[in-house]
């Protein structure tokens, strides 16, 4: 029996398309180091759309079958329940025609658009976090070492569109592979997606979202790559090609920065990250701002920061000894730059903490150590020290409060805000420590600030000398 020219076209369609996925399959799992036979079981992230229904066909055709494929569909409950929910029962219908067993995970509606108030983000943005969440949940559960995503060849572009409209520090793109997460639609566009499937005769769904152009994304897909493609053919072989060397000199300056890491004598707590200055202005400036970028994520900002702000800051000295964006400050003090999360109340831009034996105890943006000898205490911010009698463990070490006053050669008391005042103290009045004692000990008297260090910001220092 001979096929007819529509039979053997979607013949050579189907084993083209399958044949790229395998091959890049294989490419994934070389890239993790490991062959794919190693592999007992993998999942697969459905949605519904074409793109994700073509790879969860494709890779049930062509891996091996003692390879268990699990597949997980998240429903986000952001559209109408008949949208969603037919989403994921689609999904499930899907994988019960092909063999694979599938795990469905639902949202309570309205859990994404909370979590963007919270995160002051987009929907899309916690929608996404939200799902890689259910995914490293499913990976657990069902001991599955890699997902397998279904972003193609017209995801990358669009988002490399975007990033460059955006201003993005890095124009990478999507890796085909990041920890257990593998892409083995990469370079196969949507076009070839939707011909596989309708080769194959298999229906898939549609996100009505997809059409709504206040997404950026949308507007991207629907009206800067049509005009692109008509005027400039070939285009999006040359922003893949660009992606690709930009990754490559990424990893380069990634490996150069992680080596200048070990000299830079970096500390970090929790939203605040610093290193030495003098070091990191020795770096090249590729390297610096990769540090830069890197101290930002770990500070954590409330939205993008843009590449020209970290320049001035961190590469043109433009934006002076301190700076502010996105829910981040950067301060260069004391041979030292600070990124920390800005705080948001008065209360919150000071520091208090308990010293209660000698080491090294965390204060805001600065290291305090605290060492006592022959009835004094010696307490050390980076090369300035103070030394002070009649303290002892416990004290605390802190910043102003609303109300301080400490005692006068006369035994009267002063408030510390017109201390503050009378030294100008400015944005620093809430970095100056206050040293309180708190120390139970009969001769030492318990409660009383028994110093306001001024000198370590230039100021005067004043202290208490005999709180007998």
């Amino acid at each position: 029996m001979k096929c007819s020219g529509k039979d053997s076209g979607n013949a050579a369609v189907i084993s083209r398309f399958e044949s790229k996925v395998a091959e890049n399959v294989r490419c994934c799992f070389a890239a993790l180091g490991r062959p794919i036979e190693s592999c007992v079981s993998i999942g697969a992230a459905v949605s519904g759309g074409a793109d994700s229904v073509s790879l969860l066909a494709a890779l049930k055709s062509v891996l091996p079958p003692e390879i268990q494929i699990k597949a997980v569909t998240v429903n986000h409950g952001m559209r109408p329940p008949e949208e969603t929910c037919g989403d994921a029962d689609f999904v499930e219908a899907f994988c019960a025609e092909l063999g694979v067993r599938c795990v469905r995970y639902d949202i309570a509606r309205g859990a994404v658009f909370a979590l963007a108030r919270k995160l002051k983000t987009s929907a899309e943005a916690a929608a996404r976090k939200i799902r890689y969440e259910q995914f490293y949940s499913f990976m657990k559960a069902e001991n599955v070492p890699f997902v397998c995503l279904a972003h193609t060849k017209s995801d990358q572009v669009e988002t490399l569109v975007m990033r460059f409209l955006q201003g993005s520090s890095s124009l990478s793109g999507i890796p085909q592979v990041r920890d257990s997460f593998i892409r083995p639609l990469l370079n196969i566009s949507r076009a070839e997606v939707e011909s596989y499937l309708a080769a194959r005769g298999i229906s898939f769904r549609t996100d009505s979202t997809n059409f709504d152009t206040s997404v950026l994304r949308n507007r991207i897909r629907r009206t800067v790559v049509p005009l692109l493609d008509r005027e400039f053919p070939g285009w999006q072989n040359a922003v893949c090609a660009l992606a690709e060397k930009s990754r490559r000199s990424e990893a380069a300056v990634s490996a150069l920065a992680e080596e200048a890491l070990l000299q830079l004598d970096v500390k970090s707590s929790e939203g605040q990250y610093s290193f030495d200055e003098k070091k990191f202005r020795a770096l090249p400036e590729a390297v610096r701002m990769k540090i830069a970028f890197e101290g930002i994520a770990h500070a954590g900002p409330e939205a993008r920061i843009p590449y020209s702000f970290a320049a001035d800051v961190f590469l043109n000295g433009r934006a002076g000894r301190t700076a502010e964006c996105g829910g981040i400050e950067v301060r260069f003090l004391d041979g030292r730059i600070f990124i920390q999360k800005k705080q948001k109340i008065a209360t919150e831009t000071g520091f208090f903490v308990i010293i209660e034996t000698e080491g090294i105890y965390q204060a805001g943006i600065m290291q305090a150590e605290a060492v006592s000898s022959g009835g004094s205490m010696t307490i050390r911010v980076d090369s300035a020290e103070i030394t002070l009698e009649n303290v002892r463990f416990p004290f605390v070490f802190r910043s102003r409060q609303p109300g301080d006053a400490v005692r006068t050669a006369d035994g009267s008391l002063r408030s510390a805000s017109k201390i503050l005042d009378d030294w100008k103290a400015g944005e620093l009045r809430d970095m100056i420590p206050f040293i309180q004692n708190i120390s139970a000990e009969k001769d030492s008297p318990a409660q009383e600030i028994c110093c306001i260090w001024g000198s370590l910001f230039g100021f005067k220092d004043w202290i208490v000398r005999d709180l007998k």
